[in-house]
């Protein structure tokens, strides 16, 4: 246990899992680009595959997924950010391509691309400044992306493989980033609830 009272790597401590906030922070994007998006979930759901579709409230660029924390731990991580990016410039990402996690052939986790080197240095940004709170460095490269939908089995998937085969290459535009969000993640029986808990403006040009 670190002295602080932190389980360390996920930045959780001994708390009750009652007691903690299950939280990431992300960014949203524009209307048009995710209208498109939508619009292309709605056309790929048509082929009846066994893919549970992210809500609209869904669609979001993940940055950092903290897990389960403390409210108290939350709080210091929203200060921890919000110092981070107190000199941050609104930036602009490119919303193209599809892909799969892992891949085609096993599909688990439907995506579109998010395009940024300015997100990507965001990210590194963050994950610094949450270290000294015990939260462990992201080991993996930034991959931003939204969810489509997490496929819950094959059935219905090589319908579905065909019309998303055609996409691959979509290109839904660019959008602009103005803020940075901390959310709160609620589990229920349709799907998870995303609330936002703190909202971080970033600097507007001049």
């Amino acid at each position: 246990m670190r002295p602080d009272g932190c389980a360390g790597g996920n930045g959780v401590s001994s708390a009750p899992e009652t007691q903690r906030i299950r939280s990431f922070i992300a960014v949203d994007l524009e209307p048009p680009v995710l209208e498109g998006v939508r619009a292309l979930q709605t056309t790929f759901s048509h082929t009846r595959a066994d893919v549970r579709w992210v809500r609209p409230g869904g669609l979001h660029v993940t940055v950092k997924f903290l897990g389960p924390v403390e409210p108290a731990r939350l709080a210091h991580v929203h200060a921890a950010v919000q110092a981070a990016l107190r000199a941050q410039p609104c930036l602009a990402v490119r919303v193209r391509r599809l892909g799969a996690f892992p891949s085609l052939r096993r599909p688990r986790v439907l995506w579109v691309g998010v395009e940024s080197e300015e997100l990507g240095a965001l990210a590194r940004g963050i994950d610094t400044a949450l270290t000294p709170l015990g939260f462990a460095p992201e080991e993996r490269a930034f991959a931003p992306h939204l969810t489509l939908g997490r496929v819950n089995s094959l059935r219905g998937w090589p319908a579905l493989e065909e019309q998303f085969k055609g996409h691959l290459d979509d290109d839904f535009g660019t959008s602009t980033v103005t803020a940075v969000a901390i959310f709160r993640s609620t589990l229920q029986p349709g799907g998870a609830v995303y609330t936002p808990l703190w909202t971080i403006p970033l600097q507007q040009p001049t």
